[in-house]
């Protein structure tokens, strides 16, 4: 995993995604550039490790989003529709339709 290029990947929606977001997190887009990369836009030296902590910030960002639509709803008496966290298959869903 951690020797992906973007050059390996298909040339599908998915890809198309994935290019959309490093394009608005600064991280290059050329056909050389490693797919899975740090903070500091440098391939991680231990990619299970990296895995697992991508993992669990995800899981800990939605469990946090879920805690706070219940307390805005606790507060306001109504059920917050919008969600805080946007998974990124409603990205790909997006992007596929523009």
């Amino acid at each position: 995993m951690g020797e992906v290029r973007l050059e390996d990947l298909p040339d599908d929606d998915f890809t198309a995604s994935l290019r959309r977001r490093r394009a608005v997190l600064g991280l290059p887009d050329l056909p050389e550039a490693y797919v899975l990369v740090d903070h500091d836009n440098e391939r991680p030296g231990d990619i299970p490790l990296a895995l697992r902590r991508a993992r669990s910030t995800r899981i800990s960002i939605d469990g946090n989003a879920h805690f706070c639509r219940g307390l805005l709803a606790t507060r306001y008496g109504e059920e917050v529709t919008s969600p805080a966290f946007v998974p990124l298959t409603d990205l790909h869903r997006e992007g596929a339709s523009s």
